[in-house]
């Protein structure tokens, strides 16, 4: 499965409650320590000293606002920054990010690593080759990746197995089956002014896992975004020459998927010249359905002014054997984006609302529903990785939670469950 490394006027549909210092998770989903089991050392111990306590709150988003579907919190603690997600086939689910020591001190990390099912979630040491965790890509319980920096380790469901990583500048990650791992590196996204200063060009490198090192592939179009389903094709998204491109790998060959044009909302006889479009993000499910989304955009401004990018997001989608096109009203220009199958049918699509939080739309059947994605106890509430477990309708995703309060704890991290 795929993991991702991330970045509408509606109420939060989470209650904001009252902040602590210590740990967030209620009780049956404390994170359980083999460690601390084998050596008998009680949780009392591990607590903030008493100054720090205000209490401890169990954060408990609800459903969104718009009717998006419900989500709760699944695992929450002030410590935690968590970055990377992955779920298996067997629906386990791997987060990976760091922990402070204290939620009320210093940030000093030390690598973080959960493993668990939404219910009961275990804290499994990182293996010394990657020891600052960032990004996990799982195949099966006994097929899981690492990735931190330029190092990798591989799980077989009994021990770690350092290996060399894909690249410093990791974006995206998918393992489609059992030794067959597809990485992103080196990506960037339309986030710089163009125009006066020169214009946007889009880059990127693809590579695949041969058992042994990691080799560049060559696809026809520049990659931002590889996904699939489990021992299925691999599918890549993003641009060629300037516009939006999806290609297919059948296990031997790349193909360039035909597209119809893409809508045309700006014309070449601008001053800064035409329209640019590209995908950053890619869903597949198992009926068959696949969509992409991404954006088209062109320079807007003058010299004396700052220069930068108007423009619209853009929905790709594959109905009946056929692609279409499509321009949804929210956001107006975001290039990063967010895109999952919703398992029946329909796709999740994530976006910034604000500095602070997340925006959701569902499409299902062919209307869209905007909300805000719920809140954690701090209030400000941003997706870091977002997946579906395969073969279902459960999505999972992890968080970053953080606060403008002047008292402490400032951030905290959890993953949060939606059905």
């Amino acid at each position: 499965m795929r993991t991702r490394i991330l970045g509408v006027a509606a109420a939060l549909a989470a209650a904001i409650l009252p902040v602590a210092c210590a740990s967030a998770t209620p009780r049956d989903l404390e994170t359980w320590n083999e460690s601390d089991a084998m050596s008998g050392e009680s949780a009392e111990q591990e607590q903030p000293p008493p100054p720090c306590l205000t209490g401890s709150p169990t954060p408990e988003p609800g459903g969104v606002a718009g009717g998006t579907g419900a989500w709760r919190a699944a695992y929450y603690d002030y410590r935690d920054r968590l970055a990377g997600l992955a779920v298996t086939r067997e629906g386990t689910v791997w987060a990976a990010g760091a922990r402070v020591p204290l939620p009320c001190g210093p940030e000093t990390r030390a690598p973080l690593l959960l493993r668990g099912d939404g219910g009961r979630w275990q804290e499994v040491a990182a293996p010394p080759a990657v020891p600052e965790p960032r990004a996990v890509a799982a195949y099966s319980d006994r097929d899981v990746w690492l990735f931190g920096g330029e190092n990798a380790a591989h799980w077989n469901g009994r021990e770690w197995a350092a290996a060399p990583g894909p690249g410093a500048d990791l974006k995206r990650v998918h393992a489609a089956a059992p030794g067959d791992v597809w990485a992103i590196v080196d990506a960037n996204f339309l986030d710089g002014a163009g125009g006066a200063e020169g214009a946007w060009g889009s880059r990127a490198d693809l590579r695949r896992w041969d058992g042994k090192a990691w080799r560049k592939t060559r696809p026809p179009l520049v990659a931002k975004d590889v996904d699939g389903l489990p021992g299925g094709e691999v599918w890549v998204a993003g641009s060629s020459r300037g516009r939006a491109a999806v290609a297919r790998w059948n296990g031997w060959s790349w193909s360039t998927v035909p597209l119809p044009a893409v809508p045309a909302l700006h014309g070449a006889s601008a001053p800064h010249g035409g329209q640019l479009s590209e995908l950053v993000d890619l869903a597949v499910d198992e009926s068959g359905g696949v969509a992409a989304v991404g954006w088209v955009a062109w320079v807007c401004g003058t010299q004396e002014e700052d220069v930068s990018y108007c423009g619209s997001t853009l929905l790709l989608r594959r109905e009946n054997g056929r692609w279409s096109y499509s321009l949804p009203g929210e956001p107006a220009l975001d290039p990063h984006l967010r895109l999952e199958a919703d398992g029946r049918g329909g796709f999740w699509l994530f976006y910034a609302k604000n500095e602070w939080n997340t925006a959701v739309g569902h499409l299902s059947g062919g209307k869209w529903t905007h909300g805000t994605f719920p809140a954690g106890p701090l209030g400000h509430t941003q997706l870091t990785a977002v997946v579906r477990e395969p073969g279902t309708a459960r999505l999972w995703a992890t968080v970053t939670d953080s606060t403008e309060r002047e008292e402490p704890p400032y951030r905290g991290g959890g993953i949060w469950l939606g059905e």
